[in-house]
């Protein structure tokens, strides 16, 4: 199962994160999600943390706009992301973010069904200005808790990651994004979710202490909405409370991909 946005524009999902906020300075995170969207509406959000941050159905409807929050917001758009009506994608964002400078950086991987994920291109349309403004408040298929923007059509599991120390997720404090850490973000992490499996988080371990929060909401099993697995460098579960606004239960799914071990022994 999945779950169902869209009936009514106010739908969405949503928690409180503890001590991972979005939006830092010289923090960095990523999310995935899968999506089925049944109408595409430009504005429509997937995704948002606080109200600002968000990720929405852009003009040209089969792309997305990602706002980061600023005293003048920056923008960016995806070209080649292909979202298609009646059709389960996934979709990945990473985000560095560094105040001085105002520099952000983000980078897009996407799937069509159980397609390995590939990267698209997404360039800036609007640069922001001022300091980042923070959240701690991710909300799934809209824009803010009480927004009226919802995603119409399903979403399934949806993973949230983030950190809470400089540098620990990609270890670097500078907004940039070279070509090893997209790499070792993507095979690591990226990759690992697709595939419906847990990440291996850079320099996590029983030892780092590297301040990492991963909270899986994973609307693809009955009752299971919410659950941290890794903070602060040990392997922890914790419950996270998910208000559900409005968005129902579907019989839809998300699809399994399917590894190559499997496919070698048909």
């Amino acid at each position: 199962m999945a779950f169902t946005f869209g009936a009514a524009t106010g739908d969405d999902i949503t928690w409180t994160e503890t001590g991972t906020t979005w939006g830092r300075n010289q923090r960095s995170g990523v999310i995935c999600g899968w999506y089925f969207p049944t109408t595409l509406t430009a504005g429509r959000a997937l995704w948002s943390v606080g109200t600002n941050h968000r990720a929405v159905i852009a003009a040209t409807t089969s792309e997305i706009d990602l706002f980061f929050d600023r005293a003048t917001d920056t923008q960016w758009t995806t070209t080649g992301l292909g979202l298609a009506i009646n059709q389960w994608h996934f979709i990945a964002v990473l985000m560095n973010n560094f105040n001085t400078g105002v520099v952000t950086n983000f980078k897009v991987w996407r799937s069509v069904g159980t397609d390995i994920p590939t990267a698209v291109s997404v360039a800036v349309v609007t640069v922001g200005a001022g300091n980042a403004v923070s959240s701690t408040i991710p909300t799934i298929g809209n824009r803010g808790a009480t927004g009226t923007v919802a995603f119409q059509g399903d979403i399934g599991r949806f993973d949230f990651i983030g950190d809470s120390v400089a540098n620990s997720l990609i270890g670097n404090t500078n907004g940039s994004l070279s070509a090893e850490t997209e790499r070792g973000v993507f095979e690591n992490v990226v990759l690992p979710i697709w595939q419906g499996n847990s990440p291996t988080l850079y320099k996590s371990g029983q030892n780092s202490n590297r301040g990492i929060t991963h909270t899986v909401v994973d609307l693809d099993r009955n009752g299971d909405y919410g659950r941290s697995v890794r903070n602060g460098g040990s392997i922890v579960t914790m419950d996270r409370t998910a208000t559900i606004g409005g968005a129902t239960p579907s019989l839809n799914r998300a699809p399994g991909p399917v590894s190559w071990p499997d496919l070698l022994r048909r």
